[in-house]
């Protein structure tokens, strides 16, 4: 806790040095020499567009382009909402050379580590609604400029991990780029190997918090997966270009649990019985997205997109083992659960940039979705094996959807932008199996984002939208926990959630590495997402669901901030604080109460300082949440993570021209801590039942790592 509070005490000076009058001097300050011998960043004449050439970046010592993004002063990188289907809205806020190269095939994150450092002549941040930029709702983009000639290159990395289980397991990537003719392509393979060993320390105890059982898990975890890619880029004809990306993974996962239960007796603790667990996970996932954009006019462009995914599991059988004193078996629990989930989408769209001040886009996009699963639930008591009824366990469900989509970008003066649009999507959602039913969805969904930017290194920015969540086809059919004894019914009935949002954002720059943003909201949530209570003959059962109206307030707080005016030159620290205020009424008690599982505040942390003539550089990064709770039909849990997670490093380039780093994360290897208060009946006769309380250790993993190009 003391080092939380010296963080967030030092986040603050950090932050008021960046926004007073020395940390933003010009030459005169003996501080700030070191900085401005670099290569600064040049903002447009209006503060649009600031551009970071290469230079800038030779203190971070990079080795990628991920690199360098990740050192862009108030500048996050997002692939946009990939988990929705369809692709309206997977769109990223990244660009190379102009284009956006992201799709639900590629992570933005890949493609930046498969661009050399050298290969970049600069990095440009589009800071509003542009007509050359289609910003997609994002504030902000990145935009990469490749250097004249850029080409092949091969990125690697391995690095070998030490789990506190004591495994020593690996994990490397190669990826190779390069032209044949006008032809770009890149072939890339990546795998891993992880071993954690996770602890906890359970108690049972009596309503009145008198000790009854105390447990002790021991879970060892094994995963491994190998995940080839193909992309390739080529021009059409002299208006045309087509890029095909192609990827497949294949994903094992092993999970042993064994757990001694003990009772109190005389002054100490006596053997109760044990319980054991073994399960293998395993599937396949194959994805391609073709996109073919031509140019019918010096003003009018063509994009056809085309995307197709196949994803395939089987997550066991698990058999889950209770014991008693003796050793003996005295029941076990055996669940099978496999499916498929597919999707199928393509999308037509029509840019019209008809003079400098005024952008159009238009699109029409149709998407066919499936998931098929089959849950199997069966209790053996060492003679018989019987299966254990569970509603909608057998579940098909198929979702047809349309969205028609424009969106008009307005470069008001240059230093005002106006961007708004309207989508109108229309769905069918389809279940069989256990439970057959048919219902359609309208919705239509406005926006508008408004862009003041008084001064070069000053931005407003105001938001207003209407979003309308995806439905989640897993919520559909029954699921079950057997390590948690938890069990969740599917709910064909349940409704997609959808939120008015407003939003203001302020950033201002300060020199060439400072830069403070600070975004207030609000969100008027119809038809909350979360769980409801279902009676059945074999018992009373969680099932996802709607609860009524909600409201939700948010403040984030962003920046990045040099440490030279604290003596530590080349020194970065970027923070992220963000409180969450939420309300809706709970349906089984009538009172007002928080969103389930929402945290009030998070907070992020990120220093690195860098010497570049030693060649080394040193850095962490700290991550903490505040406590939070989640509301069941019989089940009142509390969850917090009181220290936090620190992670630290420390990294050279000074061996044959690879950035080597030796890190540890988790390094506090403080536990979790969970609280489950179980009533007896509902959660609103407010009569416990019983509580029990977990502690979880990670453990701290220590790793080598190297990186290179070629």
């Amino acid at each position: 806790m003391a080092l939380r509070a010296r963080l967030t005490a030092t986040a603050g000076l950090c932050l008021a040095l960046a926004l007073s009058p020395a940390a933003v001097a010009s030459d005169t300050d003996a501080g700030m020499e070191s900085a401005l011998a670099r290569t600064e960043p040049e903002p447009a004449a209006d503060g649009a567009i600031v551009q970071y050439p290469a230079g800038f970046f030779t203190q971070f010592s990079p080795v990628t382009a991920r690199d360098m993004i990740a050192r862009v002063p108030g500048f996050a990188l997002s692939a946009g909402n990939t988990q929705r289907r369809g692709l309206a809205d997977s769109f990223g806020n990244l660009l190379v050379d102009g284009r956006r190269p992201s799709n639900k095939s590629l992570g933005l994150e890949r493609v930046l580590e498969r661009i050399p450092a050298s290969d970049v002549e600069r990095i440009e941040i589009i800071r509003e609604a542009l007509p050359d930029y289609d910003m997609r709702g994002h504030a902000q983009l990145a935009n990469v400029i490749l250097r004249e000639g850029a080409g092949r290159a091969v990125n690697w990395n391995g690095q070998i991990s030490h789990y506190s289980s004591g495994r020593v397991l690996p994990d490397a990537g190669i990826s190779y780029s390069d032209r044949v003719g006008e032809t770009e392509f890149t072939l890339a393979v990546e795998g891993e190997l992880r071993g954690p060993r996770i602890e906890r320390d359970e108690q049972i105890l009596s309503p009145q918090r008198d000790l009854l059982f105390r447990l002790g898990d021991e879970e060892q975890r094994r995963f491994w997966r190998v995940n080839p890619s193909l992309s390739v880029a080529s021009p059409v004809g002299e208006d045309g270009r087509v890029r095909l990306d192609l990827e497949a993974e294949h994903w094992n996962w092993r999970r042993l649990i064994f757990t001694d239960i003990e009772r109190p007796a005389g002054g100490g603790f006596v053997p109760a019985g044990a319980e054991r667990s073994e399960t293998v996970n395993f599937g396949n996932v194959a994805s391609a997205n073709l996109a073919y954009v031509h140019a019918l006019t010096e003003t009018v462009e063509l994009e056809t997109t085309l995307y197709a995914q196949h994803h395939d599991f089987e997550d066991g059988p698990e058999r889950f083992e209770e014991f008693d004193a003796s050793g003996a078996l005295s029941d076990a629990t055996i669940v099978l659960f496999e499916g498929e989930v597919g999707e199928r989408a393509l999308r037509q769209s029509l840019s019209w940039t008809p003079n400098q001040t005024h952008a159009l886009d238009f699109s029409i996009e149709g998407a066919f979705n499936y998931r098929d699963t089959l849950l199997e639930l069966f209790s053996d008591n060492g003679v018989v094996v019987a299966p254990i009824p569970l509603p909608v366990s057998d579940a098909r469900v198929e979702e047809r959807r349309g969205e028609l989509s424009a969106n008009h970008v307005w470069s008001v003066r240059p230093e005002i932008s106006l961007e708004s649009g309207l989508r109108y999507e229309v769905s069918e959602i389809t279940q069989t199996g256990d439970v057959n039913q048919q219902r359609s969805f309208t919705y239509l969904k406005p926006s508008v984002v408004l862009v003041w930017t008084p001064a070069p290194n000053t931005r407003w920015r105001i938001a207003g939208l209407r979003d309308v969540d995806q439905l989640q086809f897993q919520k559909f059919a029954s699921a079950v926990n057997l390590t948690d004894n938890v069990s969740v019914i599917g709910n064909p009935d349940y409704r997609p959630q959808n939120t008015w949002t407003i939003e203001a954002e302020w950033e201002r720059r300060f020199g060439e590495e400072a830069s403070v943003s600070l975004t207030v909201g609000r969100d008027w949530i119809k038809d909350l997402d979360d769980f409801i209570a279902v009676v059945t003959p074999n018992g009373v059962f969680d099932a996802p669901g709607n609860i009524g109206d909600g409201d939700r307030r948010r403040v984030t707080l962003e920046w990045s901030s040099p440490l030279d005016a604290l003596g530590l030159d080349n020194a970065v620290l970027d923070g992220f604080v963000e409180w969450y205020g939420t309300e809706v009424t709970d349906p089984l008690t009538g009172e007002e109460r928080a969103f389930s599982g929402i945290r009030e505040w998070e907070m992020r942390f990120d220093f690195r300082q860098t010497f570049p003539e030693a060649g080394w550089a040193w850095g962490w990064d700290y991550f903490w949440l505040s406590d939070g709770e989640v509301f069941r039909a019989r089940e009142l849990r509390h969850e917090a993570f009181p220290d936090g997670d620190l992670d630290v490093y420390v990294e050279t380039t000074r061996f044959a021209g690879l950035t080597t780093r030796l890190g540890a994360d988790f390094v506090f290897d403080t536990p979790s801590h969970r609280e489950r208060i179980f009533f007896d009946g509902s959660r609103a006769s407010g009569v416990v039942r019983m509580i029990e309380t977990r502690d979880e250790y990670q453990g701290t993993t220590i790793y080598l790592q190297v990186r290179g190009t070629l």
